[in-house]
């Protein structure tokens, strides 16, 4: 009995396809794919053409962010009018954490898509448990977590492992809207 119990609390997170993250309030947790990140999606508020200081990398590698890099390329965590994309090139930002499985699985496909999209999308990474911040700010509950920005859409959240295809589906669907 003592074996059949162990097995099963070992093959437990096997089962289930993305990392949880502990949070205060689980109720508020989301599990939907292709969230929009915004109640008001009419309204995008564009930052000014010469606001950045720092300059795109269009290279193709996943450029690891921290949540001061986040705040200072992506956008505001604080800004009660909205996440505003602060770069030209649209991006997805993964959400990950090195004890993940699924996260781990994932990374390589980023990889090789971010030099597939080499100067159409860039691809940022932020680790979650060296910025918990923006995973506050953007509900960040369970991992791998993309988020896809654009200056002129709202942000969008997929939610989960995704295989190389679909994954490439959904940044042709972002690039094309």
């Amino acid at each position: 009995m003592k074996k059949l119990l162990i097995i099963s609390l070992l093959a437990f997170p096997i089962l289930f396809g993305s990392c949880h993250q502990k949070k205060q309030n689980k109720e508020e947790q989301t599990n939907t794919d292709n969230v929009n990140m915004s109640s008001d999606a009419s309204s995008i508020n564009l930052p000014d053409a010469d606001a950045s200081t720092w300059e795109e990398d269009l290279s193709g590698k996943v450029i690891s962010l921290t949540s001061s890099e986040f705040i200072e390329r992506i956008c505001d965590i604080n800004n009660p009018k909205g996440y505003a994309y602060k770069g030209f090139t649209p991006c997805i930002v993964d959400f990950y954490a090195g004890w993940c499985g699924p996260c781990m699985k994932l990374k390589p496909i980023i990889e090789k898509l971010a030099q597939e999209y080499k100067g159409e999308f860039i691809v940022y990474s932020v680790n979650v448990d060296r910025a918990q911040d923006v995973c506050e700010a953007f509900g960040i509950e369970s991992i791998p977590t993309l988020i896809f920005f654009s200056r002129t859409k709202q942000p969008t959240k997929i939610v989960g492992y995704l295989e190389r295809e679909e994954l490439k589906t959904a940044i042709d669907d972002f690039i094309a809207k």
